[in-house]
């Protein structure tokens, strides 16, 4: 129905954040000794590229390693496992190059500069998704300064 195809092209950056989180968050070092922490090894051997920007601009958003950019990008899938059009898994690659650009911007208006992004590649250890789909508060990686980084891995 079209009610359905109008609501699911207007809340594509909501069903397709989740799956940034989960890529992004696992590129990061884990933190944790029960099993092995493959999160720093892709941090040091692909993800470090993207974080080489501390000051990020929209060239940032989409400077990643092919390794990451092809995880990156195989959000178009999402679509694909539901049976949904082709254009939708176009929408959702659109979706990813202008969203890394606008989260990346370093402008909080006009712009979408994510502050809180910002904070993540001034830190490293902190908001891996983005602020409208609010898994980094549900998972306990949300900081809103600096001095919020240092408590969540306390």
């Amino acid at each position: 129905p079209l009610w359905l195809n109008i609501v699911l092209i207007l809340t594509i950056t909501h069903y397709r954040i989740p799956h940034f989180y989960i890529m992004h968050r696992a590129m990061h070092p884990w933190k944790t000794t029960s099993i092995p922490d493959l999160g720093k090894f892709f941090y040091k051997q692909v993800h470090s590229l993207h974080h080489k920007s501390y000051n990020p601009t929209a060239f940032s958003g989409t400077s990643m390693h092919p390794i990451e950019s092809t995880l990156y990008y195989t959000a178009a899938f999402i679509p694909v496992a539901f049976g949904l059009h082709p254009v939708y898994a176009i929408a959702i690659i659109m979706d990813c190059g202008v969203g890394a650009w606008l989260g990346h911007d370093g402008f909080q208006w006009p712009g979408n500069g994510d502050y809180f992004h910002l904070l993540h590649h001034a830190h490293f250890d902190c908001n891996y998704g983005a602020m409208h789909v609010p898994l980094d508060w549900l998972f306990g990686t949300f900081a809103g300064s600096k001095e919020e980084v240092k408590k969540i891995w306390e």
